[in-house]
């Protein structure tokens, strides 16, 4: 009960107080100002992060190059081959039949060019595109 006093003794202060506040007026350029400001602090934005690959093409060469040498080097050095490779007998393959639906398929010359040049399409999109993202400035 006495806890609802305060609160309506607080609610009442800054009823009062808040009433006295005279009101702000924004100047006349006010959201031209904020407009230019956000500008100015998204192209800053972008200009400072730059991405970088983790590895580096010469951190990726040089990883290969040590693959390839710790594969090729020590069976370069060794005369003969202390495993050997067991053969398998892939007979029983024969066994299954499988049908023959390739055969009966055909496609003309034309479907395969279109094809082709659809993926040819594709691909030139895929190109342009990344490239246009990548000059967009966000």
């Amino acid at each position: 009960m006495e806890e609802n006093k305060n609160i309506e003794k607080l609610d009442a202060f800054a009823k009062k107080y808040v009433l006295e506040i005279p009101q702000e007026k924004p100047s006349v350029d006010f959201t031209a100002s904020i407009m230019q400001s956000i500008l100015t602090e998204n192209t800053y934005a972008t200009n400072v992060f730059k991405p970088k690959a983790l590895i580096t093409k010469k951190g990726w060469l040089l990883i290969i190059g040590l693959l390839l040498v710790a594969i090729f080097v020590p069976f370069k050095q060794m005369k003969e081959y202390s495993f050997s490779i067991p053969e398998f007998d892939f007979s029983f393959l024969n066994k299954f039949q499988m049908p023959n639906f390739f055969e009966s398929l055909s496609v003309s010359n034309i479907v395969l060019y279109a094809v082709f040049f659809f993926g040819l399409m594709i691909i030139a999109q895929l190109v342009f595109l990344k490239g246009y993202f990548d000059k967009r400035v966000y």
